[in-house]
């Protein structure tokens, strides 16, 4: 009949909605999955980041470097005086009156303190600066000598001198050069050389007594301070120390001031049939040297 629907029409028609609403149900399904999740390839694991090797701290040798140092210093004194002498009036200067020479020559060990400030820069395993320095010491050294001498058949005259002398050299200084080598990033290897400066102190005295047919006297005496120019060479090894921007040194250097002559005059009150020829000054020559083992502790000031 046209106006109803049979039992037969209601069965397919509830088979064909049942099925639409499970198509529309599994559109909205796939419709609320996020678009990243819909992408079910396996991922690939990918390597942690590793965080950068530390690197090992490396010794800065360039900046402004101050410290102090001590050790011990091996004084070279040679002090002679050619001859000061009185000679008789029968016996002339040369032909039968000579010289009495007075000298001595002696290594004195003394301990030395001071105290060094340098700039220096460092060129990949090279370190380049200059650096001065100053110490005191108490090089010293003496000598005397009693010298008789008799003229004439039965020694009808005689000539007594008497000598003393003292040479000693106290405080030292240098303005230096320095280049070394890195042995290690913490141990630097290294020569020296330059300019030194030092004072030289000194006395001598001298009497000379002539006695029997002839008398007199010549004496003389004076002391001296005198600040030397010279110069000094060395080495040394220098080392990171145990706490930061601190650098200890053993060092070793030479140094030499040369030869040079001091002038003192001589007096001479006659007596009896005195005098033929007496000296009127006494030149004393003097070589002066050093050499020093020290060790220092230095301070970067970076």
């Amino acid at each position: 009949m046209g106006g109803f629907y049979s039992a037969e029409s209601f069965r397919v028609g509830g088979f064909v909605m049942r099925h639409i609403v499970i198509a529309a149900l599994s559109l909205l399904s796939l419709a609320s999955i996020p678009a990243d999740a819909a992408d079910l390839r396996p991922a690939v694991a990918r390597p942690a980041a590793q965080p950068a090797a530390a690197q090992p701290a490396q010794s800065n040798w360039s900046g402004v470097q101050v410290g102090g140092q001590n050790g011990v210093s091996g004084v070279n004194n040679n002090f002679a005086e050619p001859g000061a002498y009185i000679c008789p009036t029968g016996f002339p200067f040369g032909s039968s009156c000579f010289e009495t020479p007075f000298g001595f020559s002696n290594d004195h060990l003394s301990y030395t303190i001071g105290g060094f400030i340098g700039y220096r820069i460092q060129a990949g395993s090279y370190v380049y600066g200059i650096e001065g320095d100053l110490s005191w010491k108490r090089g010293e050294t003496s000598g005397a000598l009693n010298s008789v001498t008799c003229y004439g058949v039965g020694s009808i005259v005689c000539r007594n001198d008497y000598f003393t002398g003292q040479v000693e050299q106290t405080w030292d200084a240098s303005i230096r050069g320095r280049l070394g080598f890195l042995w290690t990033p913490d141990t630097l290897v290294y020569v020296t050389g330059g300019v030194a400066f030092g004072e030289i102190k000194g006395s001598f005295a001298y009497q000379g007594i002539l006695t029997g047919i002839d008398t007199g006297t010549t004496t003389g005496g004076g002391s001296w301070s005198d600040v030397r120019v010279g110069w000094t060479v060395g080495g040394g090894i220098e080392s990171q120390a145990w706490w930061p921007r601190w650098k200890w040194r053993l060092e070793g250097r030479w140094t030499d001031f040369g030869s040079y002559s001091v002038t003192v005059p001589l007096v001479t009150a006659p007596g009896i049939g005195c005098c033929s020829a007496p000296s009127s000054a006494a030149r004393i020559d003097l070589k002066e040297s050093f050499w020093t083992v020290r060790v220092g502790l230095g301070y970067d000031l970076m």
